[in-house]
């Protein structure tokens, strides 16, 4: 359950399905019109997200609000090939009317326990040193800074370089 606008709705987190194209296409582009740093924003088509849902080593993972019909949510495990398999790649964006509502949070949670199960030992991602939120969110599920990418790129917005933190977590063996 989350409390959106005063109010308590229940937010699905599952196992994205080709029926989540669209709404997971509209999330990118709500996400790149609002200018947001994040992965998703390059995917333009249906047959990119296709292609990622039959890829053995991508699993995408949405947050739901059912009463809406719309993904509030996405999470991308890519794993390693070969001998890396056993460590994923994660990259996550929320729809700016469903952040702060912990959702990033849940939905963490729910891809790397799917991810353990599938016997991924360590998950990893990188985050903007600017980006305080993402960077809570993944402390507050366990995750552990790793290093950083000093200077990784400049910022127009504010006039600085930001960093890449680099973080990690271990799984449970399964």
């Amino acid at each position: 359950m989350t409390k959106i606008g005063g109010e308590i709705v229940m937010i699905e987190y599952r196992v994205a399905r080709s029926s989540d194209i669209s709404g997971m296409l509209d999330l990118f582009q709500e996400l790149k019109k609002e200018g947001a740093q994040v992965g998703f924003t390059h995917i333009e088509d249906v047959e990119e997200l296709q292609q990622q849902l039959k890829d053995e080593n991508i699993v995408l993972y949405v947050a739901v609000d059912p009463e809406k019909g719309k993904i509030a949510g996405i999470l991308r495990g890519k794993r390693g090939a070969s001998y890396q398999n056993h460590s994923a790649f994660m990259t996550a964006a929320v729809a700016k009317s469903y952040r702060g509502k912990q959702i990033a949070k849940e939905l963490t949670h729910y891809g790397l326990e799917d991810l353990a199960e599938k016997g991924v030992k360590i998950a990893r991602t990188y985050v903007y040193s600017n980006n305080k939120a993402s960077l809570n969110t993944l402390l507050s599920c366990g995750f552990t800074i790793s290093g950083s990418v000093h200077m990784h790129h400049f910022s127009e917005e504010t006039g600085q370089y930001v960093d890449d933190i680099i973080v990690h977590k271990l799984l449970n063996d399964k």
